[in-house]
């Protein structure tokens, strides 16, 4: 919430460009500061993070600038075109996800990443780094008209919190669970491989996500501002809501391999749980937790 604040803070100020960047950064820092935190990554951080960071910002960034050169400005007219719409509204999404699914794709074969959480946690940083890329490539144009361009405050607030808040949660939700999709088909157990019922298959899967990146990508060339903002938003719920159920196999797939530890206390409720995934007193994944207060001798036991 305090990233948002800054974001709309910024564009009352009237400062557009810097606004634009903070948007661009604010899903890709929080996601990834998260991801490290609750070391989601496991034995090698470095060159996973190196790897799903550089592919989505570099993807992102090549196709923001395609983008601005080709099919980025609406043709003369009241309004986009047919082919434009197809083009810019259905062809650059389908691309972009193709895309974005590259480089988790990259570390598909591995046996180390072999659960739906992996796959998941990948493809979501892979997507918010590629959004956060194309959105300050495609703004080239605004950082040489100074720090205050002009323009409508409320407007560019909805433009930033589209962009920068709401698109980047639908890419990653919709590829979050497309790679949770192809890990289950390729990495987990034959057991779990229906969990997910029609969504678990691959290509069903591809084809939701993508479906919900070419209807947010649609709202934003053919509604106005605001009501472009409660669409995304709207979809980027339906998205993470996707994710979460991904997510949910994935803690339960891990909940079978890692065995039980020490009692600590939970620092959610503060209640004595054994070292596992979950609390047993009030259900939190433990994960979630800052690294400290997962480790027992970074927290105080329960005394008699």
């Amino acid at each position: 919430m305090l990233g948002i604040g800054a974001v709309v803070t910024l564009a009352v100020l009237g400062l557009f460009p810097v606004a634009v960047v903070a948007a661009a950064a604010l899903v890709p820092l929080v996601m990834v500061t998260y991801l490290y935190d609750v070391d989601l990554y496991e034995d090698e951080p470095l060159r996973v993070y190196a790897l799903t960071l550089a592919w989505g910002t570099a993807a992102g960034a090549a196709m923001g600038l395609f983008l601005r050169a080709t099919v980025e400005s609406d043709p003369l007219g009241p309004g986009p075109d047919a082919t434009f719409i197809v083009l810019r509204g259905v062809a650059v999404p389908l691309l972009s996800v193709a895309l974005m699914l590259v480089g988790p794709l990259v570390l598909l074969p591995y046996r180390r990443f072999n659960d739906v959480l992996d796959g998941a946690s990948f493809g979501a940083t892979s997507a918010v780094a590629f959004v956060g890329a194309q959105v300050v490539a495609q703004s080239i144009d605004l950082f040489g008209a100074g720090l205050r361009p002009g323009g409508d405050s409320l407007l560019w607030i909805a433009r930033l919190l589209t962009h920068g808040v709401a698109l980047p949660l639908v890419t990653a939700g919709a590829v979050g669970a497309i790679c949770g999709a192809l890990w289950l088909r390729y990495q987990a157990p034959v057991r779990d491989r229906t969990r997910l019922g029609p969504l678990g298959a691959p290509v069903v899967a591809f084809l939701a996500g993508a479906s919900l990146f070419v209807a947010a990508t649609l709202a934003l060339l053919l509604l106005r501002e605001i009501l472009a903002l409660v669409v995304v938003t709207a979809l980027a719920l339906v998205a993470l809501i996707w994710l979460r159920m991904v997510i949910h196999l994935g803690l339960l797939q891990e909940s079978m391999e890692i065995p039980v530890g020490d009692a600590i206390v939970c620092t959610n409720c503060h209640h004595t749980t054994l070292t596992h995934t979950f609390c047993g007193n009030c259900g939190v994944a433990l994960r979630a937790l800052p690294k400290d207060a997962r480790h027992p001798g970074a927290v105080t036991p329960a005394g008699p």
